[in-house]
């Protein structure tokens, strides 16, 4: 009788050890695997965002000082919107103070905007700051002889 105690004792500590160990690896499992997706996620969206400032980059860096502004409105529109909706704090109210200022006198410098777009993309792919401005070639174009070419 003791001895069938014995067995059954250690019957329920095995199925209580293995219990508990499958239900641990189960719960590492989700663990491990909810990690991986929120740090795939965080990177999905960080490089979304990186790609976005890319892109109004290189549209205010296309209208600043542009004679063609019609050429880039459409873009220019766009880029304006992600960098409030994407944009740092910072990055945000100096556009806010560009569209104040345009609005106010039909003409305003993008240069403080394309100078912190740059700063903080730089900053986010890991490269050294560089200093000064940021400087915009311009080319004169003879007019074309097509209408809605600019070129």
């Amino acid at each position: 009788m003791a001895e069938r105690k014995t067995r059954e004792m250690n019957a329920r500590l095995l199925i209580s050890i293995l219990s508990s160990s499958f239900v641990a690896g189960i719960a590492g499992a989700y663990f491990g695997h909810w990690l991986t997706y929120r740090g795939e996620n965080k990177s999905r969206i960080r490089q979304q965002r990186i790609q976005y400032l890319i892109d109004a980059y290189r549209t205010f860096a296309k209208a600043s000082h542009n004679p063609y502004l019609t050429e880039v409105a459409a873009d220019f529109e766009q880029a304006v919107a992600d960098i409030q909706f994407l944009g740092s704090p910072e990055l945000v109210d100096l556009v806010h103070q560009f569209l104040d200022e345009f609005a106010r006198n039909h003409s305003a410098s993008l240069d403080g905007i394309i100078a912190t777009i740059r700063r903080d993309l730089r900053k986010e792919l890991g490269e050294k700051p560089i200093a000064g401005r940021v400087i915009s070639l311009r080319i004169d174009r003879p007019p074309s002889k097509y209408p809605n070419d600019h070129h």
